[in-house]
């Protein structure tokens, strides 16, 4: 989900014009390699239209980031990644 608009780029304190970034946080593991390629492939073309700005594609940095088991919560409980497999899975049933 996009969270008002992309965040400016900055290099050694310095904007780079013309450049967004953002930033995807998973549980450690949850993307292999095609899932990492598609999702940074999705979410620049998202950027981009939503900025009316079809450029944007090759200028939009995408961060992938990876939340060590027990490094994020959820409902104010700190949580596994087991833990949240388990629940995904009840919740799919």
């Amino acid at each position: 989900m996009l969270k008002g608009a992309p965040t400016p780029v900055r290099v050694a304190g310095e904007h780079l014009v013309g450049r967004k970034r953002e930033q995807v946080l998973t549980n450690a593991g949850a993307l292999d390699r095609d899932k990492q390629l598609a999702v940074v492939d999705r979410l620049s073309a998202i950027v981009a239209q939503a900025a009316a700005d079809p450029s944007l594609v090759d200028r939009t940095w995408v961060l992938l980031t990876e939340a060590p088991d027990g490094g994020w919560g959820l409902a104010g409980h700190a949580n596994t990644n087991e833990g949240a497999r388990r629940r995904g899975s009840d919740s799919d049933r």
